[in-house]
């Protein structure tokens, strides 16, 4: 147990979930001290957020762990639609994303083992969680917050921080400690949760979708020949007061008219999903993140990768401004940002979730018998029409989150630049290309502890040079690129200029032109 009292942090992180970890591995990226608990005692064990999306995975990257995620985990090959225990229609997505990514599929990896891969980069950098450790309280002024917190023994100790990151999920300690109004709803249709072993004949690299008269379920692959299962229950079960396991193994095969069989199980879970975002995710210096921000049901496996971004959104801001590199102002972009994604993400999931739950006589209606003739149709398109597959994946994977409307999105383009390339807020396109002698990709050569100036031009005009040496480690510059037509198309540039790109890998400004007048004012804005 450390000795808090006598050490001042930068930043305390209150929660080690997959969020809450994220955000201590992005203060070690950035060196910033910090301090991580959690309630605890144990990591998670079970699947928990099951899914990790391409964004997710490009941050991976970045931090060195993609590789072993993918180990872990198990790539999804094909989604497979059952209606009453017959396979409908199916679809290949292996390679669903094509070339918007590095990572162009759905990546199955269980939260305990994105948990460990986490817990274990903060470790290599000489952290560790604290863990037993019950948040009760704290102050805050100009300077620093003084917590008081609960240790394992009962008696209580202090940690000072210049910074709170409210990582510590729905039932959020401090998010109620503030008062701030958790928006949405509590669906009363309850559903359950398992991983297990199972007896079946569905290929294990794939995800099924089992529609029948009397429920909804999603079956997918775990390594070891195991599954997951998230299922609503037949209204005769969901009446019960009591729901365990043994009720469900029963006649699970029966009232989905799948042919599965259960053979014990890991975990069991029964429970209500909720739809909800905080009011406020920012209090002076107390930042609320991932599910103590928002909390989404389990449909399209947002929940868990939104709360990762949320924490890479904030970790470089907070990184600058205790570095003394940006001003404090920058800090309030984390909100503007968030926020907006929080409730776009809680209206998608409540319309899909309702029409995947909903007992309503029209509703089941739709869902047995429109659905089907619609993935008829759908599906086909999907493999065959390769701008309809780039939608839909780029609407799942979160590569399509964009900051248009923040402050750091300088609104003014000069030149002119192709109809279709990236705006100031949009992610910066994914391009493979030749450089230095080899082969790379333009996210691995640029770098994630500053802005990047990426110059498209044979020679460095001398005002950019005084601006990059200005702003020295704030500002990379990335020139010399190769004329490759693929990255000049994806960035809508026909012959010269730049971009300016954030930390976090969205861009900041563009120019199709030499001239530096807005990328000095931009920069004087938000540096130091």
């Amino acid at each position: 147990m450390r000795e808090w009292q006598d050490k001042a942090f930068q930043v305390l992180i209150v929660g080690a979930g997959p969020t809450g970890l994220m955000m201590a591995c992005q203060m070690a990226i950035h060196h910033v001290s910090f301090c991580i608990i959690d309630k605890n005692d144990t990591p998670s064990i079970n699947s928990g957020a099951l899914i990790v999306q391409a964004r997710t995975l490009e941050i991976f990257e970045q931090m060195g762990i993609a590789c072993t995620a993918l180990k872990e985990g198990i790539v999804a090959n094909k989604v497979n639609m059952f209606f009453n225990g017959k396979k409908n229609i199916s679809t290949n997505i292996k390679n669903i994303g094509g070339d918007l990514t590095q990572f162009p599929f759905l990546l199955m990896l269980e939260q305990s083992k994105t948990e460990k891969l986490l817990v274990k980069f903060i470790g290599e950098r000489g952290h560790s969680v604290d863990r037993g450790i019950v948040f009760k309280s704290f102050i805050q002024d100009k300077e620093k917050t003084t917590s008081v917190v609960i240790l394992p023994d009962g008696s209580e100790q202090l940690i000072k921080s210049k910074y709170i990151i409210a990582a510590d999920g729905t039932n959020s300690a401090i998010r109620n400690f503030l008062n701030i109004s958790f928006i949405g709803k509590t669906y009363p249709k309850p559903i359950f949760i398992l991983d297990c072993k199972a007896k079946t004949d569905i290929y294990p690299g794939e995800i099924c979708f089992a529609f029948s008269n009397k429920s909804v379920s999603g079956i997918f692959p775990l390594q070891d020949s195991r599954w997951r299962i998230d299922s609503t229950l037949p209204k005769e079960i969901e009446k019960l007061e009591n729901i365990t396991f043994d009720t469900i193994a029963k006649d699970f095969h029966l009232w989905t008219k799948m042919n599965i069989n259960f053979q014990g199980y890991e975990w069991f879970s029964v429970s209500h999903s909720h739809q909800k975002y905080a009011a406020l995710v920012r209090v002076r210096n107390c930042f609320l993140v991932g599910d103590a921000a928002h909390v989404n049901s389990p449909v399209g496996a947002q929940g868990m990768n939104t709360g990762l971004q949320d924490s890479f959104n904030l970790a470089w801001k907070l990184a600058f401004v205790i570095n003394r590199k940006a001003k404090a102002e920058l800090l309030d972009t984390y909100s503007t940002e968030r926020l907006g994604i929080s409730k776009g993400f809680a209206q998608y999931a409540d319309i899909v979730f309702k029409l995947v739950t909903s007992n309503n006589a029209v509703v089941k209606f739709f869902r047995f018998y429109v659905i089907k003739i619609l993935l008829k149709v759908l599906f086909p398109l999907m493999e065959k029409q390769r701008r309809f597959r780039q939608f839909f994946f780029t609407s799942i994977s979160q590569i399509g989150i964009h900051y248009r409307n923040s402050s750091l999105s300088y609104v003014v383009s000069e030149g002119s630049f192709l109809s279709d390339a990236p705006r100031p807020g949009d992610r910066l396109p994914y391009a493979e290309l030749l450089y230095k002698g080899r082969n790379t990709n333009n996210y691995e050569i640029l770098d994630v502890g500053c802005f990047n100036l990426i110059i498209f031009s044979t020679i460095i005009p001398e005002e950019i040079k005084k601006i990059a040496e200005k702003y020295n480690l704030m500002v990379k510059l990335v020139s010399n690129l190769p004329e490759n037509k693929k990255i000049f198309e994806k960035l809508g540039i026909t012959k010269t200029g730049y971009y300016l790109v954030r930390p976090d890998m969205h861009i900041a400004l563009r120019s199709a032109i030499s001239s530096t007048y807005h990328l000095n004012k931009y920069l004087q804005t938000i540096l130091i």
